[in-house]
């Protein structure tokens, strides 16, 4: 065992728990805390549609990880029922490679777990804490298989509970033949999520156990891999591989992952709250750079969802039913209205229209209520129209050279939630790039416009329909273009070939010359290209009339949220925060006993913690514990002369509350104890 843990300033008994497990008992004041928490923010209305709308999001979350688990986990499943079919001298292996970010399959291996179950009701599930040594790891896998809580239907028995201490291979043997006397055996599976965290000898020395079992046992086993196949036959040599039979199974990406949940969910119909350009852009940073954690992602969603909404009443109409909306703003209360006159948008909406409508809006409540609604519901047609359109424009532009707008959907909701994309360089640089695209090319980019725009999800827009209409009629002349037109160029630039006089006296007259010469058209256009020409033209158009910035529209805010201060909060400096918790505990209690004259002062009704963090910073590298606790004493207790606590007993109660104070410290890193002074801390930190 490792010394260090067994360091301490204070003298006591270490307990060293493994496996613990909290009750039934506790479970049910787990839940009973959770439900006072929610009661506490019940009564108010944006908790409420915070609440409604999160459920909505999880709902679809978890539908859509069913739907993309399902291909892979299928393949497994039926690889398990197969696996001992014949005879065979090696151990069934299925080789899952998950990706980097191993916390994001929590839910694909337990999904895999429970639907493996109705295949075959043995089934271990092992993770590499509770496995660090052979011991432990067959004591679990046989517990599992032996003294799973589940009922066997084919058999109709309940298996009965053995001791850890009598589990061993031949009782698992005798149980499975006992089992399976006079019927069809099912296969054991053996799951193991994190591959690579497993001692590698561990790992060797259970294959080659249960190797020599095989044929009465039938074994498979399911390896969870994060990074790639070099793992698998780095930890294994040839001696333990060749007892296995590795079949892989590649399951999807981090970052494909993402961009399903992105657009099936928070860019869709599902989810009214829009992140800002910087806060889209801040949590793709996080993802991307840090972690590869789609889970943490949409925490910082969520998040993100729970502070757009505690703003107020106002932040109820953040939904996508019009009538929803209706009635929420007739439940607003004169407080709700005057939170939605602080929105900064509507100080523009207010200059922007004469003076008499100015009073309206800022007494008569009435009449911003039909105000609000009419632009709440202009709202909602723009985020739907944004995203349709923001799927057209992924459509034109995704295989162009250097992709200069992006491939995916979220890179262009990055872009349009910042600034108007249509005046950005980049689109600019892809309107000329389609310029240069063929006939086919163009035809199926059309095809596939339309199709998205003549979908169920699209909302009744007369200009949409008109816009599918002119797209229908650009598709039927495209298609009547013959190889023929094609060759008009051709010809014309045969007929107008001449040689050109480039007589000049010098060289700012050639100069000119050569100037005059690229800004007249030296070739006519075939009938392909200026068709071609009127197409992009028309498209660009259109997306520069949907395609707008999400301040152009009024109370932009209730729907979008842009706050970039939450990465104080997403990200946090940890050592800042406990510096200022420690020496200033009224920033985060906000009580009047905590309150500090000025910073260096230290208050007797400071928890002990913080009094003790305050007099370690006055101390050099080594701090005296006697002079410390004097100190402490001195501010804890002012009444006692320290001189008199020198030759009298000190009280055992506050002498305890030192010595817990010192070993929170030293939990928490700021000091460690000395192996040169028994009666001296070393500090660790510095600074702060």
């Amino acid at each position: 065992m490792d010394t260090d843990q067994t360091l301490s300033v204070s003298k006591g008994v270490f307990i060293f728990k493994n496996e613990f497990k909290a009750s039934k008992k506790q479970s049910k004041h787990k839940k009973k805390s959770v439900c006072q928490t929610n009661t506490l923010f019940s009564s108010n209305m944006w908790y409420q549609h915070y609440r409604s709308l999160w459920d909505v999001i999880e709902e679809e979350i978890h539908i859509l990880n069913d739907n993309l688990f399902s291909s892979v986990l299928s393949n497994l499943i039926n690889f398990v029922k197969t696996s001992h079919n014949d005879v065979v001298n090696e151990i069934p292996t299925a080789a899952l490679f998950t990706g980097i970010n191993m916390p994001d399959h929590g839910a694909q291996f337990a999904s895999l777990s429970k639907q493996l179950r109705e295949t075959t009701p043995h089934v271990a599930y092992l993770q590499s804490q509770d496995c660090q040594n052979i011991k432990y790891l067959m004591e679990n896998m046989i517990n599992e298989f032996v003294n799973g809580d589940l009922k066997d239907d084919s058999f109709d028995v309940v298996k009965s509970h053995i001791r850890k201490t009598q589990l061993s291979m031949a009782l698992l043997k005798c149980w499975y033949m006992d089992l399976y006397e006079d019927s069809k055996k099912k296969p054991l599976a053996v799951i193991i999520p994190d591959f690579e965290s497993f001692n590698p000898s561990v790992l060797q020395r259970f294959i080659l156990i249960i190797s020599c079992y095989l044929k009465d046992l039938p074994f498979v086993l399911i390896f969870g891999i994060a990074t790639d196949m070099n793992a698998l036959h780095g930890t294994l040599p040839y001696k333990v591989s060749s007892k296995i039979r590795v079949k892989v199974f590649n399951s999807q990406r981090s970052i494909e992952y993402l961009n399903n949940v992105l657009e099936k969910v928070f860019f869709s119909n599902v989810c009214p709250l829009q992140l800002g350009g910087r806060v889209f852009n801040l949590f793709m940073e996080l993802f991307l750079f840090y972690d590869l954690s789609v889970n943490n992602f949409i925490r910082n969603i969520k998040y993100a969802c729970a502070d757009h909404f505690t703003y107020g009443n106002a932040m109820a109409l953040c939904n996508l039913s019009k009538y929803v909306n209706q009635e929420t703003i007739q439940e607003f209360t004169e407080d709700d209205f005057e939170t939605v006159r602080q929105l900064p948008s509507f100080k523009k909406l207010v200059e922007s229209e004469s003076k008499d409508i100015q009073v309206k809006l800022l007494v008569d409540n009435d009449y911003l209520s039909e105000v609000l609604y009419q632009k709440i519901c202009d709202i909602q047609t723009y985020i739907k129209l944004l995203h349709l359109f923001l799927r057209c424009l992924l459509v034109l532009v995704e295989d162009l050279p250097r992709a200069p707008l992006g491939k995916q959907v979220r890179e262009l909701y990055a872009i349009a939630t910042v600034k108007k994309i249509t005046e950005t360089s980049e689109y600019l640089e892809c309107m000329k790039l389609l310029n240069f695209q063929s006939k086919d090319e163009l035809c199926v980019k059309l095809t596939r416009i339309v199709e998205i725009l003549t979908s169920n999800e699209v909302p009744k827009n007369d200009e949409i329909q008109q816009f599918v209409k002119i797209l229908s009629i650009y598709l039927k002349n495209l298609e009547s273009i013959g190889v023929n037109d094609f060759d008009e160029k051709m010809e014309e630039c045969e007929d107008n070939t001449k040689p050109v006089d480039l007589k000049v006296a010098s060289r700012t007259q050639l100069r000119q010359k050569l100037l005059e010469m690229t800004q007249q058209p030296n070739k006519s256009l075939t009938k392909y290209e200026k068709l071609r020409e009127e197409i992009i033209k028309n498209i660009s158009d259109t997306f520069k009339k949907f395609l707008m910035e999400p301040e152009s529209r009024y109370f932009h805010e209730i729907f979008f949220y842009n706050n970039i201060s939450i990465k104080n909060y997403i990200i946090g400096s940890h050592r800042s925060a406990i510096h200022n918790a420690l020496n200033d505990p009224q920033f985060y209690l906000q009580c009047e006993c905590c309150e500090l004259a000025n910073p260096t002062s230290i208050n007797p009704t400071m928890p002990d913690i913080c009094i003790a963090y305050k007099l370690h910073l006055e101390y050099g590298k080594m701090i005296n514990l006697y002079d410390w606790l004097q100190s402490f004493l001195s501010i804890v207790d002012p009444d006692v002369d320290t001189q008199q606590t020198a030759k009298i007993f000190i009280k055992p109660e506050l002498q305890a509350r030192f010595t817990q104070a010192v070993a929170e410290l030293e939990h928490l890193g700021f000091i460690k104890s000395s192996k040169r002074k028994t009666d001296h801390v070393q500090r660790l930190t510095w600074g702060g």
